[in-house]
């Protein structure tokens, strides 16, 4: 005992040894605060805080991107990359931070953000990086994060307003593809009223939800556009989306990856108020064996066409849903296709006379009413497809002098000729 206490008080009397104990004390008391720290840092997270994480596969990340932005939240980051967000910039390319970690005051509310970008992901992405926000609320509210969401949501909106929105199905989710120029029913060429009832007959659709529940049936409605090639069947989807403030949402039902189940789950979780277009159904099932979907010929494909229709009117359609097809052989479409109930209303879009074609002619020169008859005499009894029409016409946009001399037009009446034989006759069969 007495050399232990001899040694102790040496050791104490040593200011070497007193500056490793007052070190180790220091030690313990920094590890215990980062103990004491992690464990409240859990707490927080865990019990006291929102956490919200998202990729950019959802709408949801370039919305809450765009609401940050608006905001100014980002005005006190130095890292940042070029993203497209469709923010106040003309091409729609925003700084946002870079990846890593931020913070930043919003509504009274700390805000930390978290991105992560992946770039080994982007063969699962669309050939995109996979970018992932996590967005963490201390002793906030998961109703602060929706609302933020819905605000940029809202930004979108107003934004896209001139024109509608794209929605394309890319592997197994549909990505929001910006918006597409916007299209007034004005402007589509037709000798009679049936595209302006067609419009009306869309605004009526959407609004029945109540009329069809009466009456026990599903909340669904086709329709079908066909005609030879250049008649304006997309102009017209574009034109119908526009005047009803809907969006369009696009799926290539030919995609060799595409499976029956993977096509049901596309259709029911079809962005709302959208109209849901298949181009060309035509030539999905050219040369293909209608029970399996496999190619018999040169065409391939995932789909079968039983898959097809069962996924537009089976037990698990979606409803609320509203479907465009379209076709330059309406022959060549099997009758079950295009039946009440999976194309209720076909609308023929074909070629346009000399009367049509001077509504166009007005279109691009108003005023030249003199020009536009003489265009109109020097087309006779010509039926031509509005493209070609609308090609001459952008030929000469400059010149309406030579725009109206329609005896240039004859090798397009020829081929406008060859393209309506070519509909009637050559179509493959059923």
């Amino acid at each position: 005992f007495d050399v232990l206490s001899n040694f102790a008080a040496n050791a104490v009397a040593s200011d070497f040894f007193a500056g490793g104990l007052a070190l180790g004390a220091f030690g313990m008391a920094v590890g215990l605060l980062r103990l004491v720290w992690a464990r409240l840092d859990r707490l927080v997270r865990r019990r006291l805080s929102v956490s919200v994480r998202v990729d950019n596969r959802l709408a949801e990340y370039r919305q809450l991107l765009v609401a940050f932005e608006a905001r100014g939240a980002f005005a006190r980051a130095r890292r940042f990359r070029l993203t497209w967000i469709g923010g106040r910039t003309t091409r729609g390319a925003s700084l946002t931070p870079a990846e890593g970690r931020f913070w930043f005051w919003l509504d009274g509310q700390i805000v930390i953000l978290h991105r992560s970008i992946d770039e080994k992901a982007a063969s699962r992405n669309n050939g995109r990086a996979l970018e992932t926000l996590s967005v963490a609320l201390p002793f906030g509210r998961a109703a602060q994060v929706e609302a933020w969401i819905a605000e940029g949501r809202d930004i979108i909106d107003r934004q896209a307003r001139s024109g509608p929105r794209l929605h394309i199905h890319v592997s197994d989710y549909w990505r929001e593809a910006g918006s597409v120029a916007r299209r007034p029913v004005a402007s589509i060429v037709a000798e009679d009223d049936r595209i302006v009832q067609l419009i009306e007959d869309v605004r009526w659709f959407f609004g029945a939800q109540d009329w069809y529940t009466a009456r026990g049936v599903p909340w669904r409605r086709g329709y079908l556009l066909h005609g030879p090639p250049g008649t304006g069947k997309s102009s017209v989807i574009r034109a119908v989306a526009s005047e009803v403030d809907l969006s369009i949402a696009t799926i290539d039902v030919g995609r060799s990856t595409l499976t029956d189940d993977a096509l049901a789950e596309a259709l029911v979780e079809a962005p709302e108020r959208s109209l849901l277009v298949i181009e060309d159904i035509d030539a999905v099932f050219s040369g293909r064996n209608r029970d399996t979907g496999k190619a018999t010929g040169n065409q391939g494909g995932g789909i079968s066409f039983s898959g097809l229709l069962n996924a537009l009117d089976g037990i698990g359609a979606q409803e609320g849903r509203a479907l465009f097809m379209t076709t330059n052989h309406i022959d060549a479409l099997d009758p079950a296709l295009i039946r009440p109930g999976r194309a209720d209303r076909h609308v023929e879009l074909g070629l346009v006379g000399p009367k049509a074609a001077r509504e166009m002619f007005l279109l691009f020169f108003p005023g030249e009413v003199i020009r536009a008859d003489r265009f109109a005499v020097g087309l006779t009894d010509a039926r031509l497809a509005p493209a070609a029409v609308q090609g001459w016409l952008l030929r000469h946009a400059d010149d309406a002098d030579a725009a109206s001399d329609a005896a240039e037009l004859a090798p397009v009446r020829m081929a406008a000729e060859l393209i309506n034989r070519w509909g009637r006759s050559s179509a493959p069969a059923p």
